[in-house]
């Protein structure tokens, strides 16, 4: 081979290698080919998602309604059939802490056609109770029958009393055994005997059984003056 054609062979392999370099530079600046970047404005699939761990749609809220709507639990505790009632301290008194009571006549309390008595209440339960007001009473014959009964309020200041366990309060009554007002027999009983009685306490929709030593006549259509509840277990000789 001359030179000049040793020549022109070199200078045609070398205008191949150039080419194949132009074509390899090309393929790397190609849109789309490993390496490019995205262009501003994409959206990532991070914008068009929901919840994180949401099913269903994606974009699509997840719900929050629960299971059951508007239904509510209660954390009050049940309570016992026929278990007896239980009262704070310091609340009023009621039958519960006084089940039961007395009618005794006050010594020198006559005047008038007129006896006094005291009906006594005492606190059997094991916290303080108070007490304010006057008494209901209700008069029983001996077959526990209600017999007309009348209270009257005696005008007088009324003290709200706190009764200790074992503490007593008694209310002082008036009335007339054997004066009959108007309607009654003139003679005999002007009303049918009281051999039993009840007491309410201000407040209490109960009544605790009162016991008489002696049955008595309770004239004036069962007419009681009462007065307010004090302390103690009876009035002072006197009335």
């Amino acid at each position: 081979m001359n030179r000049i054609s040793a020549l022109t062979v070199a200078g045609a392999l070398a205008a191949v290698a150039l080419a194949a370099g132009c074509s390899s530079a090309a393929s790397k600046n190609a849109p789309g080919s490993q390496g490019s970047t995205t262009s501003v404005g994409s959206t990532s699939a991070s914008d068009t998602t929901g919840t994180a761990g949401a099913t269903g749609t994606p974009g699509s809220p997840t719900s929050s309604t629960p299971a059951n709507p508007g239904s509510t639990t209660s954390s009050a505790p049940a309570s016992s059939p026929g278990a007896a009632p239980t009262h704070a301290a310091g609340t009023k008194c009621t039958a519960t802490e006084m089940p039961s009571g007395t009618w005794k006549l006050v010594e020198g309390g006559n005047g008038a056609g007129h006896v006094a008595a005291d009906i006594a209440l005492q606190n059997t339960s094991t916290h303080s109770c108070t007490v304010a007001g006057y008494p209901a009473i209700s008069m029983l014959a001996s077959d526990e029958h209600p017999l007309p009964t009348n209270v009257v309020h005696f005008p007088a200041a009324v003290t709200t009393l706190t009764v200790a366990p074992g503490g007593w309060i008694h209310s002082e009554i008036r009335y007339s055994p054997n004066v009959p007002g108007p309607g009654e027999p003139t003679t005999g009983n002007c009303e049918p005997e009281t051999v039993h009685a009840l007491a309410q306490l201000p407040g209490d929709s109960a009544w605790a059984k009162v016991t008489l030593p002696d049955p008595t006549t309770v004239c004036e259509k069962g007419t009681l003056q009462a007065k307010p509840f004090m302390s103690g277990p009876s009035s002072p000789v006197g009335g």
